[in-house]
């Protein structure tokens, strides 16, 4: 056998054997991708909050038949012929609480309280939602029962804002006040347990994909005194400072529709 015969054999030995080392080697492991769901799905109502730890901004403007109010000097009337000025307007907000496409709910367990004329009050967002779809938007205008009756409270529940009746019967839940053409003043504070105005709003007109979402609502004040009661200064009172009054209950229940979506976006 020639060297160079050796040698050539040495050689296809050797490339052989790395070969087989090389083939022999564990293959490298790459970690697994985690794909969400959420930012994956295309057929769907509502909103998705794609991540746990989203945002909602809500943002609340007031007209009167689609029109800006003017505190004070615009003069407003309503189906009943009242004619009157709106010098005061503010309520609670309290107790969002957004239901999934599955029906689950979630109470995001705010309270907030809005002053009409001051617009930094009418901003607020709420913070740490968990992902998924969601296809109602459900709040009280009012404060529930258990924090209605609760003893001393603090933030938008302090009674220095001077929406507080008496421990015993709560908080006022809402109050307007102005003047008529009828020459005299009228005052509503609305509270109590049996006045919670609820307000529902579907969500499934919109289809938005959104960590923080910013939604604008508006209220209509002229929905207060109608639908499905027709409500009177006249024959049901200028002033209304009692749980117990009947007419805050006919205020109550036309309050119900009286918030509206204006937009949802991201």
């Amino acid at each position: 056998m020639t060297n160079q015969f050796q040698l050539k054999l040495v050689a296809f030995t050797f490339g052989m054997f790395v070969l087989f080392a090389q083939g022999c080697e564990p293959e490298e492991n790459f970690p697994a991708v985690s794909i969400n769901p959420w930012d994956t799905v295309t057929n769907y109502q509502g909103l998705i909050i794609p991540t746990d730890g989203g945002s909602i901004a809500f943002n609340m403007s007031y007209n009167y038949k689609g029109e800006a109010i003017v505190f004070g000097s615009k003069k407003y009337s309503n189906a009943a012929n009242d004619t009157f000025t709106i010098n005061e307007l503010k309520h609670y907000l309290t107790n969002v609480i957004l239901t999934k496409a599955d029906g689950e709910t979630l109470n995001l367990g705010n309270y907030n309280l809005l002053d009409a004329k001051v617009p930094g009050s009418q901003t607020f967002t709420l913070k740490n939602i968990p992902a998924g779809n969601y296809t109602k938007l459900s709040f009280l205008l009012a404060v529930d029962s258990a924090k209605n009756h609760g003893g001393l409270q603090e933030g938008a529940l302090d009674p220095a804002y001077g929406m507080f009746w008496t421990w015993s019967t709560g908080y006022i839940f809402y109050r307007i006040n102005g003047g008529t053409n009828a020459g005299q003043n009228y005052s509503f504070d609305l509270g109590g347990d049996e006045n919670l105005p609820d307000v529902s709003l579907d969500l499934k007109a919109y289809k938005l994909k959104a960590v923080n979402a910013k939604l604008a609502l508006a209220m209509d004040v002229n929905e207060m005194f109608q639908n499905p009661n027709l409500f009177s200064f006249k024959t049901d009172g200028y002033i209304i400072h009692s749980n117990i009054d009947p007419a805050g209950k006919k205020l109550a229940d036309n309050m119900k529709d009286m918030v509206q979506i204006l937009t949802l976006l991201p």
